[in-house]
């Protein structure tokens, strides 16, 4: 809690230059919208189902306006890429202890749907491979490597080595909040595309994404302005700003007539603020 109230508070210096801007821009159809803001289901559409599992990947495929997912990697015991987003396992299955200390086939049998709905209690947590060829073809995946993983390395390089196995460099985006993570998947990798994630808008942002070389920037929506968006546009950086939940922060972000992507739980609020009134 402490932690959002903190985001808040530091998003709140963008505001002038948000609500300024809205003042002097001219309307937009919804298929403009939709073209420079992109929709990514955020863990899946993990508003209607449990975050970061199949069902939640099958649902937001479901829809033919989801272009990207966002989905979160750490490593099993055995070093299988798997899909969650805590380094433990008690927020969102019946499993007890670090995801680390189960192998990938331990964690598939864990309960990880039953925590938002019983009708869930068959989803476990599925493998990287299971969500990249559940994609193929049809959307792309933004791919958090988590910083709980002691071993940045061997996290890059397996997860690296799961997405070359099915020759899907070109489609997909690694990011992190760990700068050594990154360096990691360059290394093992010079082709992927990376972007660093950071809830904060310092002044020397785009000069930290060059130096780490990131073509892409996933930043809590908070910290947008019209400073940030004309130099990452300068600097050839896609944007995604995250995780835009309420239909009226989604329809001011939406508004705007820079390109950037929007991050959401919520797949079907998007769509209704694109397709609303221009």
């Amino acid at each position: 809690m402490l932690h959002g109230i903190k985001s808040y508070a530091k998003g709140l210096r963008n505001l002038p230059f948000r609500f300024h801007f809205y003042g002097r821009r001219g309307k937009m159809d919804k298929q403009t919208k939709a073209a420079l803001h992109p929709c990514v289901a955020h863990r899946g559409f993990s508003g209607k189902a449990p975050e970061n599992t199949l069902a939640a990947f099958k649902l937001a495929l479901s829809h033919p306006h989801v272009k990207w997912m966002e989905l979160d990697v750490h490593l099993s015991k055995d070093g299988v890429p798997v899909v969650i987003h805590d380094g433990t396992l008690e927020r969102t299955t019946n499993g007890r202890g670090r995801v680390a200390d189960y192998s990938a086939e331990q964690l598939a049998s864990l309960d990880a749907g039953s925590w938002m709905d019983a009708s869930f209690s068959s989803e476990g947590v599925p493998t990287l491979e299971q969500v990249l060829d559940l994609a193929a073809g049809r959307c792309k995946l933004n791919i958090e490597l988590k910083s709980d993983d002691a071993d940045f390395e061997r996290l890059a390089s397996r997860a690296v080595e799961v997405i070359r196995s099915r020759k899907m460099e070109a489609e997909h985006t690694i990011t992190s909040f760990e700068p050594a993570i990154l360096r990691a998947v360059r290394k093992a990798a010079p082709e992927l595309r990376i972007g660093l994630i950071i809830d904060d808008n310092p002044d020397d942002l785009v000069e930290r994404l060059i130096s780490l070389d990131c073509s892409y920037l996933s930043i809590g929506f908070y910290h947008l302005n019209e400073k940030l968006l004309e130099q990452t546009a300068k600097a050839s950086i896609e944007v995604m700003a995250w995780t835009v939940n309420s239909v009226s922060d989604l329809g001011r972000l939406a508004a705007r007539p820079e390109a950037f992507q929007l991050c959401t739980n919520y797949p079907d609020r998007w769509l209704a603020v694109v397709e609303g009134e221009d």
